[in-house]
């Protein structure tokens, strides 16, 4: 990138960052940190971030064993929050009148589409739905959502829209289809603009981000910043460099989605630790954790750290933090804690 145009991204970032102060340092900051008063003593100083971990919650082949995945979630939302139950942490961050969506990414999974390698997002999502109905929420109020109906099929979802279930649908019916009146009006992002999926500007009151583990050929790691990239209507405008020029920080920052982000649960269950974003059974492996979060850059820090580890073992070399410049970024955004010493990282193994 030569010195002018480096300068040039440069300043679109300072413009934004001075844009954004406001709603950040301001009541943007605890709106994105749902009924904040409640959740302090959670909090206290630190980013809180649990990893449950089970070796035997999923097979090689992806067989998920749902007790065992029930347990875990239970045991990472009471940690998280110093409850007896995780129904209290529900009733904390969610009213029963609430339409909340669970923003999933199913993004390249046609090489292992219809195998049993797809079998975490339906269980993942099942404990979910299991847990919140401890805290009396109902499952009709509860909308499975990514970019596209095909990406979800892929994951072993079936599409549906019916009232008074789970509701299971895309942004569009494909990747390819026409989009128009499916997202917002044009939004600013830097020096470029972006539209935003309807079903979280104008269905959804709340939304549960689930990540997955899994490496990318371009930011270098996506997690639960990353993921957003699914709810914007141009994610492949957002890509130069380690897609940060304008980016993943950027859109992180939006209002509109930071401030309905209550809760992160991340799906460690299968990981691609190699090839990402696509799945490709060479490089997946079971690693059979949960990550609860609210800080979108912690819980992004620590899953990072669990991919760099595996792809020590298989003597590869780590992602590097210049290469996943996001996550660093995106906490000199203000969206959260990158710096390990100012994050509370709990690590149960349930064997």
């Amino acid at each position: 990138m030569n010195s002018e145009k480096t300068s040039s991204v440069n300043s679109s970032r300072r413009k934004f960052l001075k844009k954004s102060s406001l709603s950040i340092l301001g009541l943007s900051f605890i709106g994105a940190m749902p009924n904040f008063s409640q959740l302090s003593s959670i909090l206290k100083n630190k980013s809180k971030v649990v990893l449950v971990k089970h070796s035997k919650v999923i097979k090689e082949e992806g067989e998920v064993n749902n007790l065992l995945l029930d347990e875990m979630l239970e045991r990472a939302l009471t940690t998280f929050s110093g409850d007896k139950t995780s129904a209290l942490l529900w009733k904390k961050l969610f009213s029963q009148r609430e339409i909340i969506g669970l923003k999933v990414n199913t993004l390249g999974l046609s090489s292992i589409e219809k195998s049993s390698g797809v079998n975490h997002y339906g269980a993942i999502i099942n404990s979910i739905l299991q847990s919140a109905s401890k805290a009396s929420l109902k499952n009709e109020n509860f909308i499975v959502w990514d970019r596209s109906s095909d990406e979800l099929r892929s994951a072993g979802l079936t599409v549906q829209k019916e009232n008074g279930k789970t509701k299971i649908f895309g942004t569009t019916e494909s990747y390819k289809s026409d989009t128009t009146g499916l997202f917002s009006d044009p939004i600013n992002v830097g020096d470029k603009t972006t539209t935003i999926t309807k079903i979280l500007t104008e269905t959804c009151s709340a939304l549960i981000n689930i990540p997955v583990l899994k490496d990318h050929q371009s930011a270098g790691f996506t997690g639960a910043l990353k993921n957003h990239y699914g709810t914007i209507s141009n994610p492949r405008d957002f890509h130069a460099n380690n897609c940060t020029s304008p980016g993943i920080p950027e859109i992180n920052a939006l209002p509109e989605i930071r401030n309905k982000q209550k809760l992160i649960i991340a799906d460690a269950l299968m990981g691609v630790f190699n090839g990402g974003p696509r799945w490709n059974r060479s490089y997946m492996w079971p690693y059979g954790g949960i990550l609860v979060g609210v800080d979108p850059v912690a819980v992004d820090t620590v899953m990072l750290g669990i991919i760099n580890e595996k792809r020590k073992l298989e003597g590869m070399p780590i992602i590097s933090d210049s290469t996943a410049k996001h996550i660093q970024l995106s906490a000199e955004l203000g969206l959260g804690s990158s710096n390990l010493e100012d994050i509370e990282l709990i690590k149960i193994e349930m064997d």
